[in-house]
């Protein structure tokens, strides 16, 4: 597999901006970042981000075209969090169902329970499922590149032999993201503390039904 972040970065900086302009643009980036985790991409203002940073709202705004841009931003910024604790420790794994547990694990972990943070490509689904526009897009981008990496570990585990030939990838697939999103909603919204228990033990489930057993 190739990494999440082939073609989208924060890393963006343009040859005429200075280094300290840089690091004040990734200073107020991870706090929008982290405003957007507890109040969703919407509560990301452009006064309760200057308060945060301690900066003015135009020297806040002067880093970014505009607030939909700053949004997209912190998608990226998401994207790239989630790729190192999610997606890029599931590549030291062995191809097949090792790595694709990993990644499901992974993902379930740092979205459920106690001390942790919403999933954007859940919660921001909800948020933006039908507000068409740059920053839906870019959320969408977002989903569809993880979702196909979830796929294509599904695909590999069925070529590993760890998988029945039987399986079918799009199923599979749709069946671990509806276990992740509905803990993730459970979880969160319901506050139910036996979402995470019940959902590794669905997930388990449906790899029971599908191994090979050798």
């Amino acid at each position: 597999m190739t990494t999440m972040l082939d073609t989208r970065s924060t890393q963006t900086v343009s040859t005429g901006e200075s280094k300290k302009g840089s690091i004040t643009k990734s200073v107020i980036l991870q706090a929008a970042l982290e405003i957007a985790i507890k109040s969703g991409l919407e509560g990301i203002t452009i006064g309760h981000l200057a308060e945060s940073v301690g900066m003015s709202k135009s020297g806040v705004f002067a880093h970014f075209g505009s607030r939909e841009d700053l949004q997209i931003e912190v998608i990226r910024k998401y994207y790239e969090y989630f790729s190192e604790f999610v997606f890029a420790p599931a590549l030291a794994k062995p191809k097949g169902l090792p790595r694709l547990r990993h990644m499901i694990d992974a993902w379930l972990k740092m979205s459920v329970g106690k001390d942790t943070s919403s999933c954007f490509f859940i919660a921001g689904a909800a948020e933006f499922d039908d507000r068409p526009g740059i920053v839906r897009d870019e959320l969408v981008q977002s989903v569809e590149d993880w979702r196909s990496a979830l796929l294509r570990a599904i695909k590999e585990s069925v070529a590993a032999g760890h998988l029945k030939e039987s399986v079918i990838p799009q199923e599979m697939l749709f069946q671990l993201y509806s276990i992740v999103l509905g803990a993730h909603h459970d979880s969160r919204f319901l506050q139910n503390p036996k979402s995470l228990t019940l959902a590794n033990k669905l997930i388990k489930s449906v790899f029971l039904a599908h191994q090979v057993i050798k």
